[in-house]
């Protein structure tokens, strides 16, 4: 989570300082946006009683809504990192994380490994896993986090959507 709310710090920074304005996001018509705040609410750890069936239930909310926006530039590469993420949430019923990442990220030692409570999304990489090519296996020291490939996708494009969001619309001239 600390890596995407430093993409949307990124992308607010950047955008202001390339002349853009927090007054256009107003502007701004986002199609379907009640989702975005449903599936961010539905990650909230509260709710970790719902299980992975809640979690699939947020991203569900989130790439619905992205997809209804894809028109936004930067939305496409939000789609893409989130369905990379769920695909491995959806088969190995939660993100598998590689226990090396962990460790390398600075969250646990080996040792205390079999004790490491993680959330509702995440769990320490099983042999049973199918899909942990796009599982959190990128460690993040200074952040102390493992990301997976679809995280960096998708921080990328949220970065990408606010900034093009902060700017001005062009206005097209109309020929008659």
């Amino acid at each position: 989570m600390l890596f995407t709310a430093i993409a949307v710090g990124a992308g607010l920074v950047v955008g202001l300082l390339g002349g853009g304005s927090l007054n256009e996001l107003g502007r701004r018509r986002l199609r379907l946006w009640p989702l975005l705040p449903i599936g961010i609410a539905l990650q909230l750890p509260l709710l970790d009683g719902l299980g992975s069936n809640g979690l699939l239930a947020a991203y569900a909310c989130l790439l619905v809504f992205a997809a209804a926006n894809l028109r936004l530039v930067g939305m496409g590469l939000v789609v893409l990192g989130i369905t990379l993420n769920m695909i491995p949430i959806a088969i190995d019923h939660g993100m598998p994380v590689r226990q090396q990442a962990v460790v390398d990220a600075g969250i646990s030692s080996t040792a205390d490994l079999p004790r490491l409570d993680l959330d509702r999304k995440h769990h320490l990489q099983r042999p049973s896993d199918r899909v942990t090519v796009l599982t959190d296996i990128i460690p993040v020291s200074p952040l102390h986090e493992v990301l997976s490939f679809g995280d960096v996708v998708l921080a990328v494009g949220v970065a990408d959507v606010i900034f093009h969001l902060l700017r001005p619309r062009l206005r097209h001239a109309r020929t008659e």
